[in-house]
């Protein structure tokens, strides 16, 4: 009976493409690379009005691609592609009535395009810009079409977690190509919804903001954000957002835009009540699982708005804790050792003020804000 069940359990999963990785390879990847069809196309945005861009700069609003459902084919890019195609007026992830025309096509050729029909993932309420504004975690715009070439190919959906190490491709429009290029290269990191990939130094992301992110076997894994640094070396990197939200959005998931949990909202509480050391250890348990990180935001920048507020509150040691796990995130960004040099002094710890205000200072010289800190607690 027991070999049964675990036989039904392995047919499942390898028959279903779209809710476990299959390691069956699509029959587009295991082609020659120069016989595979356009995958990365370009977003042309017409709103009415004569409105397009925010500046007249642009010629096409970074990348974008389809994607094969299992029962359609949409058409996706980046959500933060709408900082740059929007109109005047709009602030939230809605077009309304006004747009008059969105096309997708492979740089270069417009015969083999895709019409974008409407935003599927729409809300009134998602803030678009600002400090109120998530949008970043779930980075995904998701489209039905009016028309789509056959000559494109759709990529279907991995909705597996990802692995550090995997081979991936890279299917980008960046601005400065003359025509859209093909990347391979390997995954750093990957925890919750974010995916940290390994990229030469000279790559120009301006423009593959939307990218396909595809695996070894041609699924798509994820989404192209932006530019990061590996959190080991320090190096130059790029992020991607994994197919997670995709896959809500392709559910209709009612709580669609709920953004993650903050590291004050889950720890804050906590400290108030039970200390810093209880915190601490519910920080870690959050931090070392997968699904936790899908729920909460345990970054380095979310970890130093709960130290800012904790010196708010007058609680400068706990906020040096914060700060210190925030460093432990991520251990590359000058301003954290800025904010750790604060809570010394305000703790009244003079010597590990400056050498935190040191460290700001190599990593970052042109900032003259720790130097001048440096200054004044030396001159004491």
């Amino acid at each position: 009976m027991t070999k049964l069940v675990s036989g039904c359990i392995l047919c499942l999963i390898l028959f279903n493409g779209f809710t476990a990785f299959s390691q069956q390879k699509e029959a587009w990847i295991m082609q020659p690379k120069e016989k595979w069809k356009p995958i990365a196309l370009i977003n042309e945005v017409w709103y009415q009005n004569g409105e397009r861009y925010v500046h007249s700069s642009f010629e096409y609003a970074a990348t974008g691609f389809l994607i094969d459902t299992g029962t359609d084919t949409l058409a996706v890019t980046a959500k933060h592609v709408l900082w740059i195609a929007k109109t005047k007026a709009m602030n939230r992830v809605d077009m309304g009535n006004s747009l008059q025309k969105w096309l997708m096509h492979p740089k270069n050729n417009l015969a083999d395009s895709v019409v974008i029909d409407r935003l599927l993932n729409a809300d009134t309420s998602e803030v678009l810009q600002g400090p109120a504004s998530t949008i970043t975690q779930r980075d995904w715009l998701v489209f039905s079409t009016s028309y789509h070439s056959p000559a494109i190919q759709p990529l279907k959906p991995r909705y597996s977690k990802v692995n550090p190490g995997e081979k991936i491709y890279i299917f980008a429009s960046p601005y400065e190509e003359k025509s859209s290029i093909t990347i391979e290269t390997r995954v750093i990191e990957a925890m919750g919804t974010r995916i940290i990939i390994d990229i030469d130094s000279t790559f120009k992301v301006g423009g593959a903001s939307g990218s396909p992110i595809v695996d070894e076997n041609g699924y798509l894994i994820g989404i192209l954000g932006g530019s990061s640094v590996s959190r080991k070396t320090g190096k130059p990197a790029i992020y991607a957002i994994s197919t997670h939200y995709l896959q809500k959005a392709l559910d209709q998931d009612k709580n669609l835009n709920t953004p993650l949990i903050s590291a004050q909202e889950l720890l804050l509480p906590i400290i108030l009540s039970k200390g810093m050391k209880a915190a601490v250890k519910e920080y870690r348990r959050h931090y070392a699982s997968h699904e936790s990180r899908l729920k909460y935001d345990l970054e380095s920048p979310s970890l130093n708005k709960l130290g800012q507020h904790l010196l708010l509150l007058n609680h400068p040691k706990d906020a040096i804790e914060a700060f210190q796990l925030s460093i432990a995130d991520f251990p590359w960004y000058f301003e954290t050792y800025n904010l750790l040099g604060n809570a010394y002094v305000a703790a009244g710890n003079s010597i590990k003020a400056i050498k935190a205000y040191q460290q700001s200072v190599k990593l970052y010289p042109e900032d003259k804000t720790a130097q001048e800190a440096i200054n004044t607690l030396s001159a004491k």
